[in-house]
Parts: C-alpha cells; structure tokens; sequence
C-alpha cells in the first residue's frame, strides 16, 4: 500500500510552495499547518517537530520513510508522482536545461534579498539585525535580479517553457513573496503572476492556509 504523503507548512512561506504543489498534482496528501514559534505536538520549535526537520523551519514533507525538507526538493518530489500532465521535463533534454536554470536562478539569486530582508526584519535575534541591509542594499540587488529574470524569461508565457510546470510555482510564489515585502516589481512580472495564482490548485491551497 502506498504511504500517505504528508506536508508540514505554515501560511504563504517558502511551505505554501509546497502546498500548491501538492493540489497541482492531484495526489493525496494531509497539510499540517506549523505554528513557527511554538514549543507544543504542532509547534516548529518544538522536539517533536524537530525530529523531522532539526531547524524548525517549514516545509517539509514525509513520505514513509522519507523527509524531504527543501522547497525545490519537495516540487520535483511532488511532481514525479503528478497524475496529469507532467509538471516537470524529461531528464536529459533541453526542455529540462531550461527548468533547471530557471528553478537554480529564483532560488540563488531572485529570492535571496527577500529571504535577507526577512532575516534582518523578523527571522534574526534583534541584536544580528542590520536596518541598512534592508534600506540601502535590498532595494538595489532585487532591482538587478529582477532585470536578469526578465531577460531569462524571454516572451515565454511560463517560467521554463511552453506548459505550466513546478518551476511557475517557485516563480509565482517568489513574485508574490516580493509584493508583500513591497520590492517594486515590473508589470510584465505581475502580469504573469497574476495569471499562475488564477489557477484551481492555488486557490485550493490558498484555503488549506486559512483554516
């Protein structure tokens, strides 16, 4: 019998990836919403949590014996068990090259000024904390980020080639991520935003999140 899928998150994190994921692909699976500071059975920081994902941090997924707690992990993960279309090129063709490229650059270079900004204004014990990071750094590496996103995304109207894949839920969820952290973001970004969170499955995850 296969094991029960299981993914442990918390609101629009890095975990809402995850989740969204999860609904595109059609399998059965049980969300588990962490409280990020708690101590108890639900807790991130509490030691029954961290026997799944010593960090505390969100998302993780378990599936029988297997952890997996890295977002982009999770997503191949997920989509080598999706029941419709394929949500992830063939290894070894150039479809897959441009996958790859895209998911490597939001995760080493798009999302990292918004994972900063978030340490130096909630994540870091107050006394790491460096205001002139987020006000004079920030705002210029997203800026640069972002013009390179623009020219590796092209004119395609999905993240890494003709059909919706895995990499258009990092990507979405990253866009979305810069908006509420208020980085000024270009219309054509917003616009295909706009366009991947219209989808059936974002909207199923988005109401796991507000249970």
């Amino acid at each position: 019998m296969a094991s029960q899928i299981t993914i442990y998150g918390m609101g629009q994190s890095r975990s809402f990836r995850a989740l969204w994921a999860a609904e595109e692909t059609g399998i059965d699976f049980t969300y588990i919403q962490v409280d990020f500071k708690g101590t108890g059975e639900n807790g991130a920081q509490g030691s029954q949590y961290k026997q799944l994902n010593i960090q505390g941090k969100v998302p993780t997924l378990v599936d029988g014996d297997l952890v997996i707690r890295e977002s982009a992990a999770i997503l191949n993960y997920l989509a080598t068990k999706a029941k419709g279309p394929s949500l992830m090129p063939a290894d070894g063709t150039a479809a897959r090259a441009a996958y790859d490229e895209m998911c490597f650059f939001i995760l080493s270079d798009f999302e990292q000024p918004l994972w900063t900004q978030g340490k130096h204004k909630f994540a870091l014990p107050e006394q790491y904390r460096v205001a002139d990071v987020v006000e004079k750094t920030l705002p210029f590496e997203f800026a640069k980020s972002q013009a390179a996103l623009l020219v590796l995304l092209g004119d395609r109207q999905y993240a890494a080639g003709d059909s919706f894949t895995m990499a258009d839920v990092l990507l979405a969820q990253t866009i979305n991520w810069a908006q509420r952290f208020n980085f000024e973001l270009d219309e054509k970004l917003i616009s295909y935003r706009d366009r991947m969170i219209a989808r059936d499955a974002f909207t199923r995850a988005l109401k796991q999140t507000e249970q």
